[in-house]
């Protein structure tokens, strides 16, 4: 089982590191983060590893959005600091791309969106909550979380989506991948 891990990666909260360690210990394979915390920064943004010529920011988040297409299932820590449920525009956009995808989307919290967030975005992740899976498994023992996730993602998950939705999501992940060249 593999997974990557959205939400606000920050030297400023270290949560999303522990969730990380949780899902390993369950047996899940998290793609990314790469590490197990910040280790620099790309213009003004915490990064999990060194940019160079081959791995720079703009190929990684490139290939973020291919496991987030590839994987079984999207885990989003959505916690920053004292705001419990915060969501931020990247993390928006990649949970959108997740449910064009038809992937199974768990939350820790209750989704709490960054006023920055497309409102389009938010309308549509709102639509689409009860299908999102939203459980403090940042608590629970290992194989709690290991058959929890397993149990997701073999019962499969229905989103409300048209092709609009897709347009609109699509053209925002573009717009996203090109700000980070």
């Amino acid at each position: 089982m593999k997974t990557q891990l959205g939400g606000k990666f920050s030297k400023l909260e270290n949560g999303l590191f522990e969730l990380k360690k949780k899902l390993e210990s369950a047996g899940v394979i998290v793609e990314f983060p790469f590490n197990d915390g910040i280790i620099g920064q790309h213009n003004g943004i915490d990064v999990t590893f060194i940019p160079t010529e081959e791995k720079n920011f703009h190929s990684v988040e490139i290939d973020f959005f291919k496991a987030i297409k590839r994987n079984p299932i999207h885990v989003v820590h959505n916690k920053f600091v004292d705001q419990i449920g915060y969501i931020g525009v990247s993390a928006s956009i990649e949970i959108a791309y997740a449910i064009l995808h038809d992937k199974p989307i768990l939350f820790l919290y209750k989704p709490m969106f960054s006023d920055s967030v497309n409102p389009y975005i938010k309308h549509l992740i709102l639509r689409n909550v009860k299908a999102i899976r939203i459980k403090r498994i940042d608590d629970w023992r290992p194989e709690e979380v290991k058959n929890f996730i397993e149990d997701f993602t073999n019962t499969g998950v229905e989103y409300d989506i048209n092709v609009e939705d897709e347009i609109q999501i699509m053209d925002l992940v573009n717009d996203l991948l090109e700000s980070y060249k």
